[in-house]
């Protein structure tokens, strides 16, 4: 949930929440994590990495229209809760799904089986549209024309439509998405 990976040279100083550094002959390997809700574990090998974080599905960058359709194709769940099981695909949390499902205009508690041919379409390119743009930034972006604008606001409006968002529970995290754009059938 949080903390950071961070490279840094030998001399430079630590930082209030540093909490781990491995010293290693041209540097620094430092986790910081300001909330201590992150963890850091180690593995000796893939073995090691599978005990720790279970099996993993494909990176969800790397997969076509079809291969997205054999992940999701047979899940009975809420989209949303599909889209951040690691174990269907990797790469997708709380905040990139709803990105994902308001830019595909797609609600998060539909199934992907209900989904017509054209929708499928428009959920493969927002998701690789989507994980190209956060991946170049290192964040997601917080464009004025993405939904993510307006996570952090008290009264949140879709960019698109400027309706108010809907916000509930799916798969047991808090969701938005737009009552308008992303109509549930």
């Amino acid at each position: 949930m949080t903390g950071s990976l961070i490279w840094q040279e030998s001399h430079e100083e630590f930082q209030r929440f540093d909490r781990v550094a491995i010293y290693v002959e041209k540097g620094r390997l430092i986790f910081r994590d300001q909330r201590k809700l992150g963890g850091l574990w180690l593995a000796n090998d893939d073995e090691g990495i599978r005990e720790i974080i279970g099996e993993q599905g494909p990176d969800a960058l790397g997969l076509t229209g079809r291969d997205l359709t054999e992940r999701l194709g047979l899940r009975r769940g809420a989209l949303k809760s599909t889209l951040m099981d690691q174990s269907v695909l990797a790469g997708l949390g709380n905040m990139l799904s709803d990105e994902v499902l308001w830019q595909a205009r797609i609600h998060p508690e539909r199934r992907f089986g209900d989904l017509d041919l054209k929708e499928r379409h428009q959920l493969d390119l927002c998701l690789q549209r989507v994980l190209r743009a956060s991946i170049k930034l290192g964040a997601i972006p917080r464009r004025a024309t993405w939904l993510s604008s307006q996570r952090s606001e008290s009264e949140a409006f879709c960019p698109r439509c400027q309706r108010r968002l809907s916000t509930g529970h799916i798969g047991g995290r808090t969701s938005y998405w737009c009552p308008s754009c992303q109509a549930k059938s």
